[in-house]
């Protein structure tokens, strides 16, 4: 089993990433994305948001089991993180969370 938290402050420290909605899609319209890790417990309108665009550019979504607060707490960051995009997992393993 991966440990998220290890494996997200590894990418933090090593990878290259966006976090936030503005910055999830704006990555999403421009870079390659190589995969989304979204709270579940985030508004609705957000959440399907990204979910079609995620799809439309056929990147993988992990959904984190959590709020944004929870999510922005497991990246070290005191406010709320509604998705990450991961652009290089660095040294990270966290890409395999889109393989189960």
């Amino acid at each position: 089993m991966l440990d998220l938290e290890k494996e997200l402050k590894l990418l933090l420290k090593t990878g290259k990433y966006y976090y936030g909605y503005k910055e999830v899609l704006e990555a999403l319209y421009h870079k390659k994305v190589l995969g989304i890790i979204l709270a579940s417990k985030i508004p609705k309108e957000i959440y399907s948001k990204i979910l079609y665009y995620a799809k439309l550019a056929d990147v993988k979504v992990y959904i984190f089991n959590g709020s944004s607060m929870e999510l922005g707490n497991l990246c070290g960051k005191k406010f709320p993180i509604t998705s990450i995009a991961i652009i290089s997992p660095g040294e990270s393993n966290i890409l395999e969370l889109f393989k189960t």
